[in-house]
């Protein structure tokens, strides 16, 4: 059924571009379509770009590249034939900011990319567009690069409350040792705010960023050594 959906919802954006661009540009627009079309926040991009087209220009999609990202929420620019615009997209939502020209006023969204002000935005940008890097297609090797968990990509700090991340005092999973008692001075987390001053004390110490070995192994067949024994069971 998932292929199905995938490939229906194909389908819908093949048509939103025929109805969104000139009948000369089809083809062309099609094309930047085939090539990102195994990446989910490409499609989710494309189809928002293509059902609400900024300002009602007509114009396809010609790039789409990536201004930052973070625990898989993208800032991206879409480049039209002669716009670029600002979104802001996960796998399931991408939401228009603007044109690029204009920043981004939002601080909230400033900081969650690492952006101190929207000056620090434009000089860590050289306030053109064109020379950000492209969207990549995903790769085969997904699962060595993203956590299993909670979706981050290698370099990038865990989700806060993913199993997988690791205790920056222990070096533990963080879910299961007990430096979150230890470190609040409390026998058990009872609500949100011993949850904040805990996540607080993480950043202070420095979180253990995402690498590939922290993705869990798990047995496969003929791997499992059987039960094992004991002097008694000679």
């Amino acid at each position: 059924m998932t292929g199905l959906k995938e490939e229906i919802e194909r389908v819908d954006i093949k048509l939103l571009i025929q109805y969104g661009v000139d009948e000369a540009e089809y083809g062309a627009a099609l094309a930047v379509f085939e090539k990102f079309k195994e990446n989910c926040i490409a499609v989710t991009l494309l189809r928002t770009y293509y059902s609400d087209l900024p300002e009602g220009c007509e114009e396809m999609a010609v790039d789409l590249k990536v201004v930052a990202k973070k625990q898989g929420t993208f800032l991206m620019n879409l480049q039209s034939t002669n716009h670029h615009y600002l979104y802001l997209c996960s796998e399931e939502e991408a939401v228009f900011l603007g044109e690029f020209k204009d920043g981004i006023d939002d601080e909230t969204i400033l900081n969650h990319f690492g952006f101190a002000s929207i000056k620090d935005f434009w000089q860590q940008t050289d306030k053109n567009p064109e020379y950000l890097p492209s969207l990549s297609p995903p790769t085969q090797d997904k699962e060595l690069t993203t956590c299993v968990a909670c979706g981050v990509e290698v370099g990038e700090p865990h989700i806060f409350g993913c199993p997988v991340e690791q205790c920056p005092w222990c070096e533990a999973h963080l879910s299961r040792c007990n430096c979150r008692f230890d470190q609040l001075g409390v026998s058990d987390i009872t609500d949100e705010e011993l949850l904040d001053d805990f996540e607080e004390m993480l950043e202070l110490k420095g979180r253990i960023v995402f690498e590939a070995g922290q993705n869990p192994s798990y047995p496969t067949a003929g791997d499992d050594p059987g039960p094992a024994t004991t002097p008694n069971d000679q």
